[in-house]
């Protein structure tokens, strides 16, 4: 390691050059000869010369930084649209800071969102919709935030979200039409609101149709335990023809728990998700599911994010984007 840390008026020594050129050159402006930028940005390696972001962060009041928040970083939905958000923010010469919460009741707290704000980002982008407190920190230290996926104009958030009860609408119109009169659901924990709306929208259709979904058919995970085999069985006794379920990533769990019972997809069970995440991954299940546009989502959540960073007092945003039935081989 070198005994101290190479600066810009080093390289400038160095060079011959002033640290206005040489920083501009680093930063592979266009107003620098192509030339003197590989001269110093060669030179610069050679010196062991390493960016203090946190000085640079000091001087501009921004450090070019966007926190990105979500609560199972197993569920592969959420790393195709951190990716989305990264390639988006690349093009505004912005990183992404990745921050997870897990536990019994995974949920955007004061714990961590306190994290996010050390790390001195400039904004936050959540999948988990902000506790009370946190609610109450954004306002008193005007962090920019936005809400992706979940609803936050209740809270006063600006906030992107999907047409869940859209979602749910399709996919009971889809096996109504295939003859499903027993329809089953699985949903995320209850306090979760686009879950409830899923459901909404599923059985709003079937309503229209005159076809009756007991509430026993509908079953809701705890935060506590996410285990899909006891709602599985449970429908299975109840003789449903076709299981809708919150997401993929549960939909591929239960095809799999099907498959185990010796039940044939979508012979014996018809099986739905929501995401359309073999859009992005190519997950051999073909299964039928609900696209969100997510390319769509994650482009206006960010210009959402960047006009509140730029305008922090600006009206609330609250900005729902479409969702149309994907039909593939499970349904």
């Amino acid at each position: 390691m070198a005994d101290k840390r190479v600066l810009l008026k080093d390289i400038a020594e160095k060079s011959g050059l002033t640290i206005n050129t040489v920083s501009r050159a680093l930063k592979n402006r266009s107003d620098i000869s192509i030339g003197t930028r590989e001269y110093i940005q060669k030179l610069a390696l050679d010196m062991g010369y390493i960016p203090d972001v946190v000085a640079s962060s000091l001087r501009s009041g921004f450090t070019k930084t966007i926190g990105i928040m979500f609560d199972n970083i197993s569920n592969p939905y959420y790393m195709i649209m951190t990716e989305l958000i990264h390639n988006e923010l690349k093009k505004e010469d912005y990183d992404i800071m990745i921050f997870t919460s897990s536990g019994d009741r995974a949920q955007f707290d004061l714990e961590s969102f306190n994290k996010m704000v050390a790390r001195r980002i400039d904004g936050i982008i959540t999948f988990l919709k902000p506790t009370p407190d946190v609610v109450k920190a954004i306002h008193t230290n005007r962090i920019p935030l936005v809400i992706l996926g979940r609803e936050g104009d209740d809270i006063g958030i600006d906030s992107i979200y999907t047409n869940d009860y859209q979602g749910g609408y399709e996919i009971g119109k889809h096996l109504a039409q295939q003859g499903h009169q027993k329809i089953g659901y699985i949903g995320a924990p209850q306090d979760i609101l686009c879950s409830l709306k899923r459901l909404e929208g599923l059985r709003s259709f079937l309503d229209e149709k005159g076809i009756v979904m007991p509430v026993a058919q509908a079953k809701f995970l705890k935060h506590y335990d996410l285990n899909l085999i006891k709602p599985v069985e449970e429908l299975i006794e109840q003789k449903v023809t076709a299981i809708f379920c919150f997401n993929d990533t549960m939909a591929y769990e239960v095809i799999s728990i099907l498959n185990q019972k010796g039940l044939s997809v979508p012979k014996d069970i018809a099986v739905a998700g929501y995401d359309n995440i073999e859009q992005h991954l190519r997950v051999p299940v073909s299964l039928t599911t609900i696209d969100t546009y997510k390319e769509e989502l994650t482009s206006r959540a960010i210009q959402t994010l960047m006009h509140r960073m730029h305008h922090f007092d600006a009206p609330l945003v609250k900005l729902v984007n479409g969702a149309r039935i994907i039909i593939r081989k499970t349904a």
